[in-house]
């Protein structure tokens, strides 16, 4: 062996060794990060199993905040006192159906309106109620008031508010209804009394001027006075009629009617009230009837469309128009009169139907209430129509179940 072999065998032998020893190393650290990613793999199937818990479990709650939360929709929407939910800055974000239905209004234009309902700002203090005409005409009338919503650490950050509407319309109305039926009842009493020591003195009266409209000349200024006395007296005797038909509950003698034929009546004897002649041109009645006939009755029907027709030609003392229609409507019969008058505020057109209320100073205040009278005992009702009829004036319409042809 050279010099230069034998130097070069112990690097070899060296080299050797030292290489071993890497590869010891090597296997050495293979195996621990095998163990290591074996753990790691471990760790990390039981993390994704515990994340699959965890979303099992979030999902059921999930879940179970939809049921609780259509729950409450459900409760909410089925609440007949109307609930208006507003956020912090006032916006509404939650109005249930009991809500529209009061308001009148659509889902749509209410979500995120910041505007107060009613026109005014809520009560927090206890209930206000509110008299409104809705855009329909409707009379509504509602109490309302607000609470406001408060919890949690970041409490400002999430207040609300929730606006209470009860619709205390029926019970507004049912209250003036018994009110109407108490003053009827007094009138019943007052009427009877009124009539039966009334009406033989006036009748007597009555005769003794007859006597002397026949027995003075055309031209004498006496006769004139005695022709006064009889209208007086045919005028109170319609007055004390009146009283007893608003305050008797007398029944209906029902048999069939020809639309056509009691608008007709109707028109004559409205015409011969108001002392206005066939060829006096002042005033245009008109008339178009589109109605089978029906059963209810005639009298009494005659009577409240010759008050409808009066009413029409009284609100235009100096000469107008006046349309009288009877047509079929979903069941029932709709009999409507208008004229070129003045009108009836809104406010008014449910007044107008109580016994004694009159806007004229010579009225007295019983037609209207007569009229609705012999609309409830038909079933029906009297409907006054919030803004200007065909005519421009009122509009009113007797309205009332139709019953079977009586023949």
């Amino acid at each position: 062996m050279s010099r230069a072999a034998a130097q070069r065998a112990p690097t070899a032998a060296r080299t050797e060794s030292e290489l071993d020893h890497a590869v010891r190393e090597l296997t050495t650290l293979g195996a621990s990060l095998a163990r290591s990613y074996h753990s790691l793999e471990e760790r990390a199937q039981r993390v994704e199993s515990e994340l699959a818990a965890a979303n099992r479990e979030l999902g059921r709650k999930v879940e179970q905040l939809d049921a609780v939360t259509a729950e409450l929709e459900a409760v909410l929407d089925a609440l007949p006192t109307g609930v208006v939910v507003r956020d912090a800055r006032g916006r509404i974000v939650r109005v249930n159906d009991a809500a529209l239905g009061v308001l009148g209004a659509q889902r749509e234009q209410l979500l995120g309106s910041a505007q107060p309902l009613l026109g005014a700002a809520p009560a927090s203090d206890g209930w206000r109620q509110h008299e409104w005409l809705r855009d329909d005409g409707v009379r509504s009338i509602v109490a309302r008031r607000c609470s406001s919503i408060r919890g949690g650490a970041h409490a400002s950050a999430r207040a609300q508010s929730v606006e209470i509407l009860d619709d205390r319309t029926q019970l507004v109305e049912l209250s003036e209804r018994m009110h109407a039926l108490d003053k009827l009842a007094a009138l019943g009493d007052m009427a009877g009394g009124i009539a039966h020591e009334l009406r033989n003195p006036m009748s007597a009266a009555k005769g003794f001027a007859d006597l002397l409209v026949n027995k003075l000349a055309h031209d004498d200024a006496a006769r004139l006075w005695a022709e006064l006395i009889v209208q007086g007296v045919d005028e109170a005797n319609a007055i004390l009629t009146s009283m007893m038909s608003l305050a008797s509950p007398e029944k209906l003698v029902l048999e069939t009617i020809e639309p056509t034929e009691l608008v007709n009546d109707a028109v004559a004897m409205a015409r011969r009230d108001a002392h206005i002649a066939a060829e006096d041109h002042r005033w245009t009645i008109s008339s178009s009837v589109a109605a089978p006939a029906f059963g209810g009755d005639r009298i009494k029907l005659r009577q409240a469309l010759r008050n409808l027709i009066a009413n029409a030609l009284q609100a235009q003392p100096h000469g107008g128009a006046v349309r009288v229609e009877a047509l079929q409507v979903e069941g029932a019969l709709e009999i409507r009169v208008h004229d070129a008058g003045p009108g009836i505020p809104r406010a008014l057109s449910q007044r107008v139907l109580e016994p004694f209320f009159t806007t004229r100073a010579e009225g007295t205040g019983l037609g209207l209430a007569l009229v609705d009278r012999i609309a409830a005992l038909h079933g029906g009702r009297v409907r006054i129509e919030p803004d200007q009829g065909p005519l421009g004036g009122a509009s009113i319409a007797l309205v009332i179940p139709t019953r079977p042809n009586l023949s």
